[in-house]
């Protein structure tokens, strides 16, 4: 029964920080100790937000205690994408682009490229311009070459360049999963697709311009259009599998993520009134926002939860089981959702 009434406590408090229990009442002065909270004694997996912000930093926000556990250096240019326990960062300044490997635990700079003279593709979004190959770590930065899209390859520790991955005549994000690289043209509405080969592949999906793109760690790829009309295509293979709205609602701009093998989230600015997990199919999960809440610069997701920044600049997230959604840490300003991890 204790374990029972702890485990409530905890539970209530987790999402204020360090939980302490009352003080006794006879009027005893001693300090009570905190009860670290951090991991809710294994309930939930850990899960840090890394978060963009207007001057020029890159903060790292715990899911779980609303934590802020570190702030780096990142120009309002960058880009972020994670993996296992790194992140990877990159940016650039008046001499070219900057790749980096930073370690998620302490923000701790673990290597560094420099590539003089280029130029990141801007998503505006504060990812979607550098991903990471799941199966090999290899790190993708693409980069624009006057009219072309130039994806290049690093080795996920030294970041000593290994050539160049594909290169496209369009491409306005990089995702990638398994062996698959992925680099859609929104208003062409295709795909560069390459599956490990020597060559890529164009995937007309057959739903006109698109508003979002996202990548499962297996290469199932999901892509939207403006009225949340669905394109799956499975690993491994250019079969489209349209999937009809379910609701009349907009898809929001990059709301498409993946938060585990296989899955999906999808994000609707709908007329509701509050946030909620408004649907649920074989491989995709909808939220629905009220308009005025919708998600600016797309959506993120891990494991059990969704995270974005709303107008106001504030961090938020999303149980994707139960639906509880709340603010994790309000910025203000220009912010933008970098990535998710450990």
């Amino acid at each position: 029964m204790r374990r029972l009434l702890l485990g409530a406590v905890l539970l209530i408090l987790a999402c204020e920080g360090a939980a302490t229990l009352p003080a006794p009442s006879q009027g005893a002065r001693t300090p009570v100790p905190a009860i670290d909270v951090s991991d809710m004694m294994g309930a939930f997996p850990a899960a840090t937000f890394f978060v963009l912000t207007g001057d020029g930093k890159l903060s790292a926000v715990a899911l779980l205690n609303h934590a802020m556990k570190y702030s780096i250096d990142a120009s309002t240019t960058a880009q972020v994408a994670t993996s296992g326990g790194f992140i990877y960062v990159a940016d650039e300044d008046k001499n070219g682009a900057r790749v980096r490997w930073i370690d998620q635990v302490n923000g701790n700079v673990l290597a560094t490229r420099l590539e003089p003279g280029r130029t990141l593709l801007a998503t505006g979004i504060g990812h979607g311009g550098i991903a990471v190959e799941s199966t090999t770590g290899r790190v993708l930065v693409l980069y624009l070459e006057g009219e072309r899209r130039v994806l290049e390859a690093y080795e996920p520790y030294s970041l000593r360049p290994l050539g160049r991955r594909l290169e496209s005549s369009c491409g306005d994000r990089v995702l990638a999963g398994a062996g698959r690289v992925v680099v859609p043209c929104f208003a062409a509405g295709t795909l560069v697709v390459n599956d490990g080969t020597s060559d890529s592949q164009v995937v007309n999906p057959g739903l006109g311009p698109l508003v979002a793109a996202a990548i499962s760690s297996d290469g199932a790829t999901l892509v939207g259009r403006d009225d949340g009309t669905l394109a799956r295509i499975p690993p491994q293979t250019a079969t489209i599998e349209k999937v009809e709205p379910f609701r009349p609602a907009t898809l929001v701009p990059d709301g498409i993520a993946s938060p585990e093998v296989g899955k999906f989230v999808v994000a609707l600015s709908t007329t509701d009134r509050d946030i909620g997990v408004s649907e649920t199919r074989s491989t995709q999960r909808y939220l629905s926002f009220p308009a005025q809440q919708a998600p600016r610069g797309g959506v993120l997701a891990q494991g059990q939860f969704a995270f974005w920044i709303t107008a106001l600049g504030e961090a938020r997230h999303i149980d994707l089981l139960q639906g509880f959604h709340e603010t994790m840490v309000t910025f203000g300003g220009r912010v933008l959702p970098g990535g998710v991890g450990q």
